[in-house]
Order: C-alpha cells, then structure tokens, then sequence
C-alpha cells in the first residue's frame, strides 16, 4: 500500500505507489518527454534552451532526464549543463563521469565484499565451538 502524499506537481492528494507525481501528472509529463523525444528526432542537435523555447516543457524536467538518461542535449554554449556530482566534470548524462563511476563502482565492490566477510567471520566461530567434540577426535 502507498502513502498518502500531495502532488508536487498540482497539489492534489494521491496514493504514492512508486512516483513522486499523482497520476494525471504522471501522464502530463509522458506527454512532455514524448514531445521531447519527437522534437529530438527531428532536431538532433537542439540545445536546452531551443527544447524549452519550442516545446514550452520547463528546462527543470529536461535537465532531470538527462541525469536519468532518458535524452542527451546540450546547451546553446556546447556545454551539457550537467556536472558529476563527485568531480565537477562536465558530463553528458546521469550522475558521475565515467572515471567517477569506475571508482565508486569499485569502491562499492570492495565494501560488499568486506561485508561478506565480516558475515562469514562469526559463522566460523561458531562451528568451532560447536564441533569441539569432532576436533578432540581429530587429535
């Protein structure tokens, strides 16, 4: 079950099930991205601001989508607008740049496998209390 939220987008009550956006938001902005999209197509170069300046969809919700990377655009300057929130790199799409996105990656590789470790450290303590019996026998 969701929870009982306020729209951001209108400002009417909906049921959160797993967007931030009561429904007919949801939808409105479907038809915004499917504006972009087709407007993209046909303008493959098109900056950010000639997107909102043509579409009218608010530049808040382009530059949302190319973090998501639903679309790739760049300013009218041939910059991105978007920065790797660990760098400051100038970045086409999401979140990082890729040298960013490797170490974190292998950042996170190493912690889950220190977590594993950790785990397993306790259940062998265990069995060696627990098999005493089997190890005198051994000896």
């Amino acid at each position: 079950m969701g929870d009982l939220r306020n729209c951001p987008g209108c400002g009417k009550v909906f049921v959160k099930i797993n967007k931030n956006l009561c429904p007919d938001c949801v939808d409105k902005e479907e038809v915004d991205f499917e504006n972009v999209r087709k407007y993209l197509k046909d303008n493959p170069k098109a900056s950010v601001e000639e997107i909102v300046e043509i579409t009218g969809v608010e530049e808040k919700k382009v530059l949302r989508w190319m973090r998501e990377g639903r679309v790739e655009v760049s300013f009218s300057d041939g910059s991105s607008g978007l920065t790797c929130k660990s760098c400051g790199t100038s970045i086409r799409t999401g979140n990082f740049c890729s040298n960013c996105a490797k170490t974190l990656s292998a950042q996170m590789k190493g912690a889950a496998g220190q977590r594993t470790i950790r785990q397993e450290e306790p259940e062998k303590e265990k069995r060696r209390g627990m098999y005493t019996a089997d190890r005198m026998r051994d000896d």
